[in-house]
Parts: structure tokens; sequence; C-alpha cells
């Protein structure tokens, strides 16, 4: 039997509170009924993220609706009936969907759900035959020689000195130059920001590269026009400014920085520049016998160096009646990630269907941090939409965006969260929590810790310059907890705190911390006047705009130009150069006692 109408699906699963029948409502009551859960009762196993998981309390519905690849949308009239548990007051909204007959045989909680179409019963099917529990089983106290042994490195005192006054180690010979390409006019230019638009122009037109310099030889000269661009610089020398010019002595060789497939049309670029020698152009390196292509993936296709997307289309005709559209969407950003697919967005239209088999029923279900989609358009539109999004979300987890992957987005902003993914991951924090936190630990402050709390917080709190500070203190004097107090007092506000350290090891016993390296880009080889790796457009450079506060543990082990590194880059993108770092609150810390003369 499988229900055609609400009618015949109200006759096997209700959810709401019967009227007529006195003693199932009381059954209902006693073992159906979700909750209660929300703001107010944040232990609930089901409250998650701000929200109710099981997306409890249901809208109201006053006739059951049917959908063809999802649960049908019950009957949950708003008919006044309503009671109380434990000072809470439920009412149809809370009630969990069940069957009438079931219920009263078994007296137990028993969740009866309408399942239909082929993709609600794709998904089912993997339950039936998933595999048995498993369970970890560790045998402890056991003699392991192997892991008794301590492993070290061993520096003997002629290795130590020969360190500690930077004595070379290692050479290369003959020299290694690096040789960047880029596709047409991505190029890196600098120019004054005060410019006006015609001297801007000028300014941009008249900047070259590496790369540009050598089709631009090729295009003045004959010779070295049957030389791969890696193999330039054994012949040629590149002068700043200048261009190549034959080499009169010495010797160096090229090499063309890495590529990955999922660099998209970088990537092919870098596969052209292998097998083509002499280009004079863009366009005469992306022409093949005599036609010219519209992108380097076109031309490699044309030389035979990519093939076709065959492979993966026979995959995804294989699995994609018995995976779900999840799996689907993860296995397609792999393949995005980390092979080679020539035309993405085909694969997309092809399999769209299966990609998005779940979207309606997401659609019905959606939490707080989603937005609903445009009321004019059709479910299609909606779901294949959704669908972008959620795939969206896979890539941001491989650090892929849609320039990379060389698709169309999604064209509705479904999320209310923070879109870059450096802001919402440092505001993935309960305010709520954290003031619990701040309450309980500021109990426990020395009154040195207490003096250093209300000094940096008075000055941050309101705007005063300076509002640079060093804690200093022995091991053991309690600057670790006052630096989490210190994250617990400004994430309670909502605010964003960044905790990094000069090493991995002193990272972890802050809040979310990493290193002073890889937090700021601070760059291996830094001597004075270094500015660090971070375009002022970027993701980070969003997230350190955001900041409230940083915190930089163990100092006394950081380079000093390392702190000029991040004091010039900070003052770039807050666009201060009056403040130290910007204008952003700072609290460095450390302990000169603990390092060697």
């Amino acid at each position: 039997f499988i229900p055609r109408c609400g009618e015949q699906v109200d006759e096997l699963v209700r959810a709401q509170i019967p009227i007529d029948d006195p003693e199932l409502a009381e059954i209902v009551k006693t073992h159906m009924v979700h909750g209660p859960c929300g703001p107010n009762y944040r232990n609930s196993p089901c409250f998650r993220d701000g929200k109710c998981s099981k997306g409890y309390p249901k809208r109201w519905c006053e006739n059951t609706i049917l959908s063809e690849n999802s649960y049908p949308e019950y009957a949950r009239p708003n008919n006044g009936v309503t009671w109380e548990r434990n000072g809470f007051t439920f009412d149809n909204r809370w009630v969990v969907p069940y069957n009438p007959y079931m219920l009263k045989k078994y007296r137990a909680h028993i969740n009866v759900e309408i399942a239909q179409g082929v993709h609600a019963i794709k998904y089912m099917a993997k339950y039936v035959y998933k595999g048995s529990d498993r369970a970890t089983l560790e045998v402890q106290n056991q003699y392991d020689e192997i892991a008794m042994t301590v492993q070290g490195r061993y520096i003997s005192p002629v290795q130590a000195i020969w360190r500690l006054l930077g004595y070379a180690t290692h050479e290369e010979k003959p020299a290694v130059m690096l040789l960047p390409y880029h596709l047409e006019g991505h190029h890196r230019v600098s120019f004054d920001q005060e410019l006006d638009e015609v001297q801007l122009i000028a300014a941009i037109q008249s900047q070259t590269s590496i790369f540009l310099d050598w089709m631009k030889y090729n295009s003045q000269h004959t010779d070295g026009q049957d030389l791969l661009y890696s193999d330039f610089p054994l012949f040629y020398t590149h002068v700043k400014n200048r261009g190549w010019h034959p080499r009169k002595k010495g010797q160096t060789i090229g090499r063309m920085p890495v590529a990955v497939p999922r660099q998209g049309e970088h990537y092919y670029l870098r596969t052209l520049l292998t097998v083509k020698t002499g280009a004079k152009s863009y366009r005469d390196l992306y022409t093949v016998d005599g036609i010219v292509y519209d992108s380097p993936s076109a031309a490699c296709r044309a030389l035979g160096l990519i093939f076709d997307d065959s492979d993966w289309i026979s995959l995804f005709n294989e699995v994609k009646d018995t995976s779900t559209a999840a799996s689907l969407r993860q296995t397609f950003a792999s393949a995005l990630a980390y092979s080679t697919v020539i035309n993405p967005q085909a694969i997309w239209d092809q399999f769209k269907v299966n990609f998005t088999d779940d979207c309606l029923w997401r659609l019905q279900n959606l939490d707080s941090n989603v937005e609903t989609p445009p009321s004019d358009w059709s479910e299609d539109e909606c779901r294949y939409d959704y669908g972008l999004w959620l795939l969206e979300k896979n890539l941001k987890d491989l650090n892929l965006n849609w320039v990379d992957v060389r698709m169309s987005g999604p064209t509705h902003s479904w999320s209310r969260q923070e879109q870059n993914n450096l802001i919402a991951d440092a505001m993935s924090f309960d305010p709520y929590e954290e003031r619990v936190l701040f309450d309980q630990s500021i109990l426990s402050f020395s009154s040195g810790q207490n003096s250093a709390f209300n000094t940096i917080t008075n000055v941050i709190d309101n705007g005063l310059r300076p509002n640079t500070f060093f804690l200093q203190g022995p091991a053991g004097t309690g600057k670790t907890f006052l630096y989490k107090v210190l994250c617990n007092y400004y994430r309670s506000k909502g605010d964003i705190v960044l905790c990094v350290a000069s090493s991995g090891i002193a990272s972890l016993l802050l809040p979310g911390g990493s290193t002073a390296h890889s937090q700021f880009r601070i760059p291996i080889d830094c001597p004075d006047g270094t500015r660090c790796s971070i375009n002022r457009q970027s993701p980070l450079a969003g997230l350190l705009k955001k900041t409230r506060l940083i915190i930089w543990d163990e100092v006394t082990m950081q380079l000093k130009h390392n702190f000029g590194a991040v004091d010039l880059t900070l003052r770039d993108i807050m666009q201060n150069q009056d403040d130290l770092f910007g204008g952003i609150p700072v609290v460095l810390g450390g302990d000169f006692a603990q390092i060697l003369p």
C-alpha cells in the first residue's frame, strides 16, 4: 500500500494530539513528545549550534502535504491543544510522528515515518546492508621496548657552535632561477593609491614580468625560439626593467613552480609551457596547427596532453543510483581538488539531478542560519541553486572557490553566516559559554593578574593609545591563565581574539592557538623591512580587520624582524600608519629568563 494523498497518510501516521481519543492522547503526551529544547534548555542532547538538530518545533500545518523525495509535512493544526510538563508548554508542533495502532499496542516511543520515492528508498537501503557495530580495544600497561626508547636529536659541540655562528651548512650549484608564469592580465603590479585613473592605467601598463619579458624577447629576436621557457635561463639572463639578454658567463637553470589540477587554467598553462617553445604572445601560445584556442586547457586538449572526462562520467553513472547526494557532491569536490576534470560545469549539468536529490527535503527543514529562497523561484531553481551552495561548502573545505574549479556558483545568498571562512571559524564559539567561563575564572585571579587584566581591558574598551602590552612573568605565574580569561572576556562580547605563539607546542596551550608564522604568514627569510605574505583583499586580511585583540605568547623566542614584518603588514591592512600594529590591540608575553643569553 502506497499512500497517494494526505488523507491516506493520516490513516497511517499522525503528528498531533488526538482530540477524540483520550487514551491515545495520554500515550502521545507520555512517549511521543520531543524536548523540551531551546536556548533555555542548552543541555538537551539535540540542541547544537544554537538550534534543535531535529528541527523542533515544527511549523503549523493544517493538512498533510506529500513530497516526492522527502518525508511528508504532517498535519499539525493550531487547534489550541496544549499541555504542560516540567514548566514547559507543549503543542502539536512538538509531537513526533507515530502510528496510532503501534503506539497503543506497545505503549513506547516508536517514531514512524512515511518514506516514498526511489531516492528515499535509496537512503534507507544503506542501513539494511551496513556493517555491525564496532568497538576498539586497547591493552594498556604492556611492556613495549620500542615505545620506551627515547628518540632525540644529538648535536655535538662543534655542530652547535657552527649553527650559533650562522655558518652555511650547504650551497647549491648551479644557481636556480624561479620562473613565474601567469594567465593573461594576471601578473602582479604595484601602484600609488593616490594616482588618478589615467596615471593608474599608465603605471599598470608600464609594468611587466619575467614571463611577459620572455614572450617579448621571442617576438623581437629569432634566437632562442627553439628553447622551452624552463630552459631559457641556461643561455639568457634576466635584468629587472631591462628584460632578457644573452648570457655571457655563469650557469643558471630554470624551474617553474609546480601547479596542480585544481588550479584550473593555471595548471594547463604550465602544461603548455613544458612542450611549446618560442611563444611570442598568449595568442601564439594557445595556437595549435594554425587554430587559435581560447584557453590553455583547450590548447592542451588539441595537443593530446589531456583527455576527456569519460572516466568521471562513467563513475557517476555507476554510483548515482546507489550513493547519497552528499556522497556524490563530496566525490565531485574531491575530483576537482585532486584530479583533472576538463569540463566541471558539463558534469554538474549532466548529474545535477543526482547531486541534489536530497535538496528538496533539506529545503523543507532549513535552519536559522540559511536564508529562504526567493518566492518566485520554481522548485527546480531552488533545488539546483541550493545544491550548488552545498557543493560550495565541500569546495571550501578543500580550499577551493568557484574560480578555481571553473564553475558558476549559486545565485542566491543562502548563508546568513559570515562568508569569510576564517572569520566564521574565529567566531565559532558560544558567547554564553564564554561568559560562564569568564565569571568562573576571574574569581581565581591573583592580585597581579587582576591588575594586568584591568589595565589591558581598560585601554582596549576605551579605545586608548598606546594599546600594545608586554606581559612579563616567570614560568608558573599564570600568564597562560590570564590569556585564556582575556579570550573569554572578549569572546563573551562576540569579539574575535587571535592567539598565537612562537612555537607549535606553546600555541597548543592557547584557545584556538596557532604559530605566529602560520597566522601572519611571516616569511622564513625575514630581513629588516620585510612584509608578511597577506594580500589586503584576502580572507586573512578580512579576519585581521575584524580582530579585537591579538595575544602573542613566547615572544622572547621570536626574531625581532618578525615583529617588524607583522607591524608593517597590519599598518597596511588597517590603513593606519601611525599606531603600532595598525592600531590592533596586542598583548605580548614571555620570560627572558627562560632563554639563553
